[in-house]
């Protein structure tokens, strides 16, 4: 639970953003500079003893297991320090075995996606960053293989009820990009290991989730087939698939289909411009009107802008990167925590169900030092 919870004024927060404007010539590592205090703050707090044990992050929702690591893989690279690649190894140790442990019967350890998921592509995402790569990969290649089964069983499009949270929370198409990520990552991380054939598996991957909810008229993906929402999760999380296919490669009609989803979810942008609404908790939430997003939600777009700025170079990607950035400092920031959301004109707060998530608060981290890197 929060220490320090208050209510942020509407009138305060336009002064706030009004200090905080996007710079356009800032570079990426001057954007890390630039939310330095932030990022300082937040480490502070998810650096407290009892907050990693064990090889795992607390109070983290599944996220921990990926952005944990690649928060201090990312943080040892910055800062040239021996204890946050430790903290990584040792995350990662954990992150194998429990996938070890899975990848034989997948099926039967469906109630654990979201963390079997993470820890996965964790194992992945690590193998340019640490000296152990290769029993990762040995390790990746395992649930690799039930992922591959899942897969051909649901030919490609994961309409599957399985998790704790994310196949009614997120989506069967947010799942599906991620799948997609996956075998992106593997093809980037590993290329010396069938990159081709995950590369293609990827294309094959996107190519069904445009076939199968791609709605031209709103220029979006659909949450699911038939779910005429208009939704941010499945569109930053293909977002981001998008353009790493690009990355990998090459083909334009990657670029294509990702300009043409920021485009179409320009319609969930906030009125003040600052953040996107991303209604998918908003009920449970007891959210009263629509400007309600979720700490997470900003992250993921932020992700795929990253990889959209990395591909192409246009600093529009990296500008909206600064408005996000923004909206978390001047509104979720409360103390040392980034809060979960923000609903009826304030941050996260007693009584809503949920108010804090430790694994948003490295994934953002993550993002940080990521600036600082590219």
């Amino acid at each position: 639970m929060v220490g320090i919870l208050r209510i942020v004024s509407v009138s305060l927060t336009a002064s706030l953003l009004a200090c905080s404007a996007p710079d356009p010539s800032l570079t990426p590592a001057e954007l890390h500079i630039k939310y330095g205090g932030m990022r300082d703050a937040v480490e502070s707090y998810v650096n407290l003893e009892g907050k990693f044990v064990d090889g795992e992050w607390t109070e983290h929702w599944g996220d921990g297991a990926l952005f944990g690591p690649l928060y201090d893989l990312s943080a040892s690279n910055v800062h040239s320090d021996t204890l946050h690649y430790q903290r990584a190894i040792e995350a990662l140790e954990t992150n194998r075995a429990r996938v070890l442990a899975a990848a034989p019967n997948l099926t039967g350890n469906l109630d654990n996606l979201e963390t079997l998921s993470m820890s996965t592509l964790s194992l992945i995402e690590s193998g340019a960053l640490v000296e152990s790569s290769e029993r990762y990969r040995l390790a990746a290649d395992e649930m690799l293989i039930a992922l591959e089964s899942l897969a051909e069983l649901y030919k490609d499009y994961l309409e599957i009820d399985a998790g704790e949270f994310a196949a009614n929370t997120y989506g069967p198409t947010s799942l599906t990009a991620f799948l997609a990520t996956v075998y992106l990552s593997y093809a980037q991380n590993y290329p010396e290991h069938t990159q081709a054939y995950y590369a293609q598996r990827a294309v094959d991957v996107l190519d069904r989730i445009h076939r199968k909810v791609w709605d031209e008229e709103m220029s979006v993906y659909r949450f699911a087939p038939g779910d005429e929402r208009l939704m941010l999760y499945p569109n930053v999380t293909t977002m981001a698939a998008l353009a790493r296919a690009y990355q990998v490669t090459g083909e334009r009609r990657f670029w294509e289909r990702f300009e043409q989803t920021f485009k179409g979810i320009q319609a969930l942008k906030d009125d003040d411009g600052d953040h996107y609404h991303s209604p998918y908790s908003k009920e449970s939430m007891g959210a009263t009107d629509d400007d309600y997003t979720t700490h997470s939600s900003q992250n993921y777009l932020m992700l795929a802008l990253i990889v959209a700025f990395q591909v192409s170079g246009e600093e529009q990607y990296l500008q909206e990167i600064d408005i996000l950035l923004g909206f978390l400092e001047n509104r979720l920031l409360i103390g040392d925590q980034i809060l979960h959301h923000w609903m009826d004109g304030r941050a996260a707060a007693e009584p809503d169900p949920y108010i804090y998530c430790l694994g948003c608060n490295v994934q953002t981290l993550f993002i940080l030092y990521q600036l600082a890197l590219l």
